[in-house]
């Protein structure tokens, strides 16, 4: 059996055929525009569907393909009418509109009672709100709806016919019950909302139903999850303390923990609870707006991409780094602060420059500034029983094993590397074997198709030598809060 494994992005998607084995057959990568209407940004669902019909087509006319899985972006979603005409496109998470009405989600359902349901505290990045800026803006658009789809359930509806979403990507709704797993009556009838309109809840790992003829395969079709959550599964996190550290343009640290916590105050901290795949788990996410950003501003910006006589800036800088802390305090809010502060006005800053600060000097302290925010995350979240107690570092910044060697020391947990950073393909690749057949469980799977490859453990001697620096970090915020 080969499994291919669907990633839809904001504006890219990846494809990757698995054999049953857990070796890669075929990889596609291709980017699309966002569309444009009215000067706002929605994501591209016709074509969307299009690039992937054909995608699908052509894969499948070279090779054999078992089952299919859609791993897709969270809160977006795409509104139709009875006749599955789309009445409205998906807003990106970051479009504005649905404050108020998250506004009045708090004043109505209040925070507690809201994170107590659904995992998060009412904000305007959740499809409720911005589904209730459609009924308070355009109300003709919002009379014709009939269902409220996701882009994993979308694609997935346009696949087969049926209308399936797993739990964690209902959860990024805003109006997804945690515990019942089910969308929320409480919620969506004070909102005068159907709970109708949504898709039927199931866990990730379900069998959808048989594609279509003009998807160009005969295969089934695996109910995939949130990106995160894909990602997650991909580096082999199955267990209470296991963690990815995604590290992006923003960095993302996805935790599991095994009991619901009751404080709101974490979802007050931008802390989701979210279901996650594995029976009696749920993660959470801890965000760092500035990781590959803040090095790509050093290097483009002050540096200018200056790599001496090495081959590239990075090997020009790790080369001449001496192995300790810098005595620099970077604080990395240099695209705002996300958990746990929530501040999109806080601006980064550099303590402790002299005349005798290099450059290597400069990018390390850039470094230890990340890995003290994550470890400032992971103790907040200490705080409602939850711990990392080691981690899979994914994405580009994870290429730096001198970064994942500090990032190691000063957060005390070892840390290890994939073979490949699109752990999120693996991850639907784990849930078809489960679900097909290739694999007795998830644990299964993991042997087969996670492939790990470097191992950072944390030096005691490195970890003590970064604890005053820590210390120091810590009030840095709160310091200079009121003058920026």
């Amino acid at each position: 059996m080969n499994y291919l494994s669907v990633d839809v992005g904001t504006t890219g998607c990846k494809c990757q055929l698995f054999s049953d084995t857990g070796e890669i057959l075929v990889y596609r990568f291709d980017e699309y525009d966002f569309l444009e209407k009215d000067g706002s940004h929605y994501v591209n669902v016709d074509f969307i569907a299009a690039y992937l019909r054909r995608t699908l087509s052509e894969i499948g006319a070279q090779h054999k393909v078992s089952s299919v899985c859609v791993s897709s972006l969270g809160e977006s979603f795409v509104l139709l009418d009875g006749e599955d005409r789309v009445l409205f496109y998906p807003m990106l998470y970051t479009d504005p509109r649905g404050e108020q009405e998250a506004q009045a989600i708090r004043a109505v359902i209040g925070e507690e009672r809201a994170f107590s349901l659904t995992g998060v505290i009412p904000h305007s990045m959740y499809s409720l709100s911005k589904l209730l800026w459609i009924k308070n803006h355009l109300p003709d658009v919002f009379a014709k709806a009939k269902k409220v789809m996701l882009m994993g359930d979308y694609i997935g509806y346009l696949m087969t016919g049926e209308r399936v979403i797993d739990h964690a990507l209902a959860a990024r709704t805003g109006a997804f019950d945690i515990e019942k797993k089910q969308f929320s009556v409480e919620m969506l009838s004070a909102f005068g909302i159907p709970c109708e309109w949504f898709s039927e809840p199931r866990v990730a790992g379900s069998v959808v139903g048989r594609l279509k003829r003009e998807w160009g395969l005969d295969a089934m079709l695996v109910l995939g999850s949130h990106d995160q959550v894909c990602t997650s599964l991909g580096a082999g996190v199955l267990a209470a303390g296991d963690a990815v550290d995604g590290m992006g343009t923003v960095e993302c640290i996805t935790t599991l923990f095994k009991s619901k916590p009751t404080s709101a105050e974490m979802g007050r901290q931008g802390y989701p609870c979210v279901p996650y795949p594995v029976d009696g788990l749920y993660c959470t996410y801890m965000l760092n707006y500035s990781c590959g950003s803040i090095v790509n501003w050093l290097r483009k910006k002050i540096l200018h991409g200056y790599s001496g006589e090495e081959s590239d800036f990075f090997t020009y800088m790790e080369k001449q780094m001496r192995d300790e802390p810098t005595g620099l305090l970077t604080l990395p809010y240099f695209g705002g602060a996300s958990t746990p502060y929530q501040d999109l006005d806080a601006r980064g800053a550099i303590l402790g420059l002299t005349t005798d600060t290099g450059d290597f000097v400069l990018y390390r302290s850039v470094m230890e500034g990340t890995a003290f925010e994550m470890r400032l995350n992971a103790e907040t979240v200490s705080r409602y029983g939850i711990s990392v107690q080691n981690a899979v570092a994914t994405g580009g910044g994870a290429n730096s094993d001198t970064w994942l060697q500090i990032k190691a020391d000063i957060q005390n947990i070892p840390i290890r590397t994939l073979r490949s950073s699109e752990g999120g393909l693996c991850g639907c690749a784990m849930l078809q074997a489960v679900a097909m057949g290739g694999a007795r469980d998830l644990w299964e799977a993991r042997d087969i198709f996670v492939r790990y490859n470097k191992h950072l453990a944390p030096r005691a001697e490195k970890h003590l030598a970064y604890e005053r620096d820590y210390r120091k970090y810590k009030k840095i915020y709160h310091a200079i809060k009121e003058i920026y």
